[in-house]
C-alpha cells in the first residue's frame, strides 16, 4: 500500500502498515542483502553457513585476526562469537591457529573456502548495491550510505555498551 503525503510517500507492507516503519524498511532491505548472499553462495557450491556467517568471513577477510575484532565488528557477545567461530571451523570456512605471539591466543585465519565465501559475499553486496544505486539513482544511494554510516557511528555496538559503534565502514576509527 503506498499513502502520499505531500511530497514524501509512505510505504507500508500490508492494509494496516508495520508499528514501527523505519525498522521494518530496513529490515526488508537487508533481506535482499541476505537473499543476494544466501544465492551467489549456493552459486558456488558454498552451503550451510549461517547467516551471521557472512558477516565475520567479512570482518576476516578485510584484516580482522581474532575473536576480539570479530566481538567489536559484529557487536555481539564473546559467547555468541565463540559459537560462531565454532561453527565456521566445523563447516571448513576458518581455522584456528596458535597466535605466534601470545600463546594464550589463537589467530583466525580463512581457509580456502572461506575466502571463497568472502569473495562470493562480496559480489552479492556489490551487485545488491548497484540495484539499489539503479533503484534510487547514484546520487541518492550515496546519501543513503552515508546517512546510514551516520546513525550507525552513534549506536551502542552491544547492550549495555555506550561506547559507540565500531565499523569497518567508520573511518573516524
Amino acid at each position: 500500500m503506498t499513502v502520499r503525503r505531500r511530497d514524501a510517500v509512505e510505504v507500508s507492507p500490508g492494509p494496516t502498515g508495520p508499528p514501527a516503519l523505519v525498522p521494518w524498511l530496513l529490515r526488508r532491505t537487508n533481506q535482499r542483502y541476505r537473499a543476494a548472499v544466501r544465492e551467489r553462495l549456493e552459486e558456488r557450491g558454498l552451503t550451510g553457513l549461517p547467516q551471521p556467517g557472512y558477516w565475520a568471513l567479512t570482518v576476516l577477510a578485510a584484516g580482522g585476526t581474532d575473536a576480539r575484532h570479530l566481538v567489536d565488528e559484529l557487536g555481539v557477545s564473546k559467547q555468541a562469537v565463540s559459537k560462531l567461530v565454532d561453527t565456521l571451523v566445523t563447516g571448513g570456512y576458518v581455522e584456528r591457529r596458535p597466535n605466534p605471539t601470545d600463546r594464550r591466543r589463537t589467530v583466525l585465519v580463512l581457509t580456502t573456502s572461506g575466502h571463497r565465501a568472502a569473495d562470493a559475499i562480496a559480489d552479492a553486496v556489490r551487485a545488491t548495491d548497484a540495484a539499489f544505486a539503479r533503484e534510487l539513482g547514484a546520487g541518492q544511494f550515496a546519501e543513503l550510505v552515508e546517512l546510514l554510516a551516520t546513525l550507525a557511528r552513534g549506536a551502542p555496538v552491544r547492550a549495555g555498551d555506550r561506547s559507540g559503534a565500531r565499523s569497518a565502514a567508520d573511518p573516524g576509527r
